[in-house]
């Protein structure tokens, strides 16, 4: 059957307008984004918080029912218009990360990213990468792999995140540089301005500068101060440490060893406990059998002082009260150790 060119114009004509306003109202419905968190049962009940990276905002919150939490935030992302690099948290502890953007994505108490939009997924190998370097304890190796990654994703939601970790670790000399250069997100975050901060705080106890005092105490709670311990004419290795922190027991070994080598030889290593209860800074100590002595009960203050992020960290002071180095792995002490023991002979 023929059909007129007139018939079959109408026909293409409202076919277009039909498309055109399916389109636009189509653009005009938000595009759905949710969550949906699944935790073991002892979270059940529980309240779990979503909160912005940068500027700790509170973005949603709910409780543990049934074995998961689910969010609609299918609002929020189309009021944001952007996507957001978030944080969960439980009991006010930080346990993953989610970018808020639109699709469905899941998350375990198993999994430190969501997965199941392009860039959660994208983050997800991007944290794969850090961690593989992390577990290595080269903690130069991966603040350049970070560097790497915040140049690579400096134009997209990631640059707060990838942007933050390396100002963590970041040479204090370099800091301005880099934020002169920073996307805005960046340079405008709360939490760029703290790691800002420690990094002021690293530099102004930079290798080269004397050691600075604090307050802790002993095994029996007594009140000990770090000079008390550090012996003018020996070298001290500082251990900042925590019971909980896998990497610091995993490091023990290696540190057992240079003080057997180099304690008869003018070498002394004080663990500093950091965020830790006496209790289990005792604990700890006794089960790992630890030789040197330990500072308890710091709690968060040589983190003040010295703007380091994350532990183990290790400072080593030399003869003179000055520090020499900081951030290096118990090999590179050895190494250096052996070096000032050829330049006395």
């Amino acid at each position: 059957m023929k059909i007129s060119k007139n018939i079959l114009r109408r026909a293409i004509r409202a076919a277009a307008f039909a498309i055109a306003i399916a389109g636009a109202v189509s653009c005009g419905r938000p595009r759905q984004a949710s969550l949906e968190y699944s935790l073991s049962d002892k979270f059940e009940g529980k309240n779990v918080e979503l909160i912005s990276f940068a500027d700790s905002t509170l973005l949603a919150s709910g409780e543990v029912k049934g074995g998961k939490v689910v969010f609609d935030l299918t609002q929020i992302a189309d009021s944001i218009g952007e996507p957001v690099f978030a944080q969960l948290t439980v009991d006010g502890r930080i346990r993953a990360f989610y970018i808020l953007e639109p699709g469905n994505a899941v998350l375990s108490d198993t999994m430190s990213v969501a997965t199941g939009t392009p860039d959660n997924d994208r983050l997800i190998s991007i944290m794969a990468r850090l961690d593989s370097i992390e577990d290595t304890n080269d903690m130069g190796v991966y603040t350049r792999e970070v560097e790497k990654q915040y140049n690579a994703n400096k134009d997209n939601v990631l640059a707060t995140y990838l942007g933050v970790e390396w100002l963590k670790y970041a040479d204090p000399e370099r800091v301005d540089s880099m934020l002169a250069e920073a996307p805005a997100r960046l340079r405008e975050s709360r939490r760029a301005d703290h790691y800002i901060k420690f990094a002021r705080l690293r530099a102004a106890t930079s290798p080269g500068k004397p050691y600075v005092d604090f307050a802790g105490e002993d095994a029996a709670g007594k009140a000990l101060q770090l000079s008390s311990v550090v012996k003018p004419g020996r070298w001290t290795l500082v251990d900042f440490w925590a019971s909980w922190c896998p990497y610091c027991i995993k490091e023990l070994p290696e540190l057992k060893a240079l003080y057997s080598e180099w304690n008869s030889k003018g070498l002394d290593i004080v663990g500093v406990a950091v965020r830790d209860t006496p209790e289990d800074t005792r604990n700890s100590v006794a089960k790992h059998s630890i030789p040197w002595r330990v500072v308890y009960n710091t709690e968060r203050r040589p983190y003040d002082i010295y703007g380091f992020s994350g532990i183990p960290h290790l400072m080593l002071i030399g003869p003179d009260g000055k520090i020499v180095s900081r951030g290096e792995t118990p090999e590179r002490i050895a190494e250096r150790l052996r070096e000032a023991a050829k330049g006395e002979e």
